[in-house]
């Protein structure tokens, strides 16, 4: 692998990209319902949200990250189609809504008397307000919101660990080894992750480009090792703070009952380090949500700018209609928003992930039939 500083910021922004919202509640869910088979439960969960997620990464890197390269076999009236569902779904109509949403729910358990509306208001304006230069973003992502987003989780996790009551009651073994793996499997679909490094990968290739040297920034082989290298970093730290999430759920699994979904974090942090704790974790999942949400409202701007409008509308003007959107999207609750995309998912993310590895092996072969012709 090709290694430099700069392919570290990139990985730190492809871990702080795709980790948002679902990447917190989630594996705290699957932690909660199967504290006996945590680590089962956390491989499938690996294997779902981060394996399967960097196969369709380094599928579409094969392919220059270009859409039109990478789904030609569907034709274009097809491809368009497919990516205009999964910017819906990556975007105001589904992760960036349901990101909001969970960050004001975390912050309303802190503060009961706070505003959901204005708050959900002001929050997107502050996303909208930093995803205005969409040049800058990779490295304000990478940089700034990685270490927060990274050393607030990992804070927390150990804090809730060594505060953790000695005498606190244990759940009865419901389940066993391999109803966790699988479940683990099928919630780590629900993230999105593969959806959200896909409708990314361009913005990241491209900075990639500009981190090699000058006499590699075309070559191909180069820049798919450089991109593996920025890969395996996110993996390795999304592996860790995934990991942390369901162990720390699952020594706290009795007390999480009749929680809800949103509030599973702060909870563990109050029971372990009080009032403080619980309100140090709302900002760090707002944090972890917001750096999420700018990467996003800056790719589907450029989306509607790029495909839709052709190049002919204002790109500011189309970054202030996402964050409207989204504000708007964001007023149906978390639970409206999980169902609709739970629904969308079962279909299409099985079937993307069958059609990249096809390309992938599609790509393999042509490239060794080249070899053999020459």
């Amino acid at each position: 692998m090709v290694f430099n500083s700069k392919l570290v910021v990139a990985g730190f922004a492809i871990f702080a990209i795709i980790f948002g919202s679902g990447n917190i509640v989630f594996p705290l869910i699957v932690g909660k319902l199967y504290p006996d088979y945590w680590y089962w439960a956390s491989l499938g969960w690996f294997i779902s949200a981060v394996l399967i997620t960097f196969i369709g990464c380094y599928s579409a890197i094969l392919y220059d990250a270009d859409n039109t390269k990478l789904m030609k076999p569907l034709g274009k009236y097809l491809t368009f189609i497919v990516v205009l569902c999964i910017m819906i779904l990556t975007g105001p109509f589904g992760a960036m809504a349901r990101s909001v949403t969970v960050s004001c729910d975390c912050v309303k358990t802190v503060f009961p008397s706070m505003n959901p509306t204005v708050f959900k208001l002001v929050y997107c304006t502050l996303m909208t307000a930093m995803a205005w230069n969409p040049g800058k973003m990779v490295d304000l992502v990478g940089r700034i919101f990685t270490p927060l987003k990274f050393g607030g989780l990992i804070g927390v996790v150990v804090l809730a660990l060594y505060f953790k009551d000695p005498n606190m009651p244990t759940s009865p073994i419901t389940t066993g080894a391999t109803t966790a793996l699988g479940n683990g499997l099928i919630m780590g679909y629900q993230t999105m992750d593969m959806l959200s490094a896909f409708m990314i990968m361009g913005t990241i290739f491209a900075y990639i480009k500009k981190s090699v040297p000058a006499q590699y920034s075309e070559n191909k082989p180069y820049l798919h090792s450089a991109s593996v290298t920025a890969f395996v970093i996110a993996g390795l730290i999304l592996g860790v703070v995934y990991t942390s999430l369901i162990y720390v759920a699952s020594q706290y699994s009795p007390m999480l009952e009749n929680i809800e979904k949103a509030a599973l974090f702060i909870k563990i942090a109050e029971l372990s380090v009080g009032a403080s704790g619980a309100c140090f974790v709302a900002i760090v999942i707002a944090v972890c949500c917001l750096a999420t949400n700018i990467a996003l409202t800056s790719v589907f701007s450029g989306f509607l700018q790029n495909d839709i409008c052709r190049g002919k509308a204002n790109e500011k003007l189309l970054i202030v209609i996402t964050g409207l959107t989204t504000f708007c999207t964001s007023l149906l609750g978390f639970d409206a928003l999980f169902k609709i995309m739970g629904e969308v998912l079962t279909y299409l993310y099985p079937a993307l992930i069958l059609f990249l590895v096809i390309q992938w092996i599609r790509y393999r072969a042509n490239n060794k039939q080249s070899s053999n012709a020459s």
